[in-house]
C-alpha cells in the first residue's frame, strides 16, 4: 500500500502556481458569492485561502497527499477561514465537478487526456475552467492569458466556459 502511494505521488509531483497567476485567473473567472469554487489538486491550499481572501467564495480543494492536505487545513485554520474553505482528502478523479460554478486545476501533463474527458462529462453549461499551463484535449478555450514567469517561461492561463 505504502508502495503504491509513493508512486502516485512520484507521478503527480506538487508544484504551487504563483500569487500572480492565481490571480489573474481569479479575477477572469468573474467570481461572486453564489459560486462554488475548487481546485483539483489544491496542494498546499495557496488558491483556495487567495480566492476566499479576495472573493469570499466557499471553496473546496481535493488533494491526493495527506501531507499536503494537513498543511493546507492548517494554513485554512490559522487563516480564520476554515468555515469557507473544507480540504478533501482525495484522488481529484473521484470529485463530482457537476456541483461546481468555477473549477482550477494545475495539472499534470500526464492527466491531461483523463481530465479533460472528465470535464467534458461532469461540468454542467456555464461551469467556467481555469487550467494553469496544460491546456485540455480537444476543446478550444475560451480565452488565453499569458504572464512572464521568469526569462525561462511563460504561465498560460486556459480559460474554458462548457457550452
Amino acid at each position: 500500500m505504502q508502495l503504491a502511494l509513493m508512486k502516485i505521488l512520484s507521478e503527480f509531483p506538487y508544484l504551487r502556481s504563483p500569487l500572480e497567476v492565481i490571480d489573474k485567473a481569479l479575477e477572469t473567472a468573474d467570481l461572486s458569492r453564489d459560486d462554488l469554487f475548487v481546485d483539483l489538486g489544491c496542494g498546499d491550499g495557496t488558491v483556495l485561502l487567495r480566492t476566499v481572501e479576495r472573493f469570499r467564495v466557499f471553496s473546496i480543494g481535493f488533494e491526493i497527499n495527506p501531507t499536503l492536505v494537513k498543511i493546507a487545513k492548517r494554513r485554512a485554520k490559522l487563516a480564520g477561514l476554515k468555515n469557507l474553505i473544507e480540504i478533501i482528502h482525495s484522488d481529484l478523479f473521484t470529485a463530482d465537478l457537476s456541483r461546481f460554478n468555477v473549477i482550477y486545476v494545475y495539472p499534470s501533463p500526464l492527466v491531461i487526456e483523463r481530465l479533460s474527458r472528465k470535464i467534458v462529462n461532469e461540468c454542467v453549461k456555464g461551469t467556467r475552467v481555469l487550467i494553469h499551463d496544460y491546456p485540455l484535449k480537444n476543446i478550444k478555450p475560451d480565452n488565453i492569458i499569458r504572464l512572464p514567469g521568469g526569462p525561462l517561461h511563460t504561465h498560460s492561463i486556459y480559460v474554458y466556459k462548457i457550452k
